[in-house]
């Protein structure tokens, strides 16, 4: 689940925005937080979390639509990046399986401004550019 989700961010970051982000270890500050679930056939569930600081909002606010936006929308904003990035994800996992309906996508959540995000997950990646800074994980 990882490396698909690692390459589901790559794509994200590079392909679509142009921007090359780096690993990093730690992350500082304030953040806006979504969350959206993915679930297996079976029933299985993981929960994605993701984190976008208000940098990183900016950059994809400015790619996207031209211009910044204001404080109500980056609520609309990190729930459309967390179905770009976790939607594709589903994506390649269908894609793998060989079935279209293996994997199933939920509905995003804005879980509003977080500081220094400590949700606990099973994996996550985190990523920083600049004063960029992202983190994406899961938990079962």
């Amino acid at each position: 689940m990882l490396k698909t989700l690692e390459y589901s961010t790559t794509h994200f970051f590079e392909h679509i925005l142009g921007v090359h982000m780096k690993p990093i270890k730690e992350l500082k500050g304030e953040f806006y937080g979504s969350s959206i679930c993915v679930v297996k056939k079976s029933g299985r569930e993981y929960n994605f979390y993701l984190f976008f600081s208000t940098e990183f909002l900016h950059l994809v606010s400015t790619i996207f639509i031209g211009e910044d936006i204001q404080e109500d929308d980056r609520c609309d904003l990190s729930k459309e990046c967390a179905n770009q990035i976790v939607g594709y994800a589903k994506k390649l996992l269908n894609d793998a399986k060989g079935v279209d309906d293996e994997y199933s996508l939920g509905i995003p959540e804005y879980l509003g401004r977080v500081h220094n995000p400590n949700i606990i997950l099973d994996q996550s990646l985190t990523y920083g550019f600049k004063d960029y800074r992202f983190r994406i994980g899961y938990c079962q």
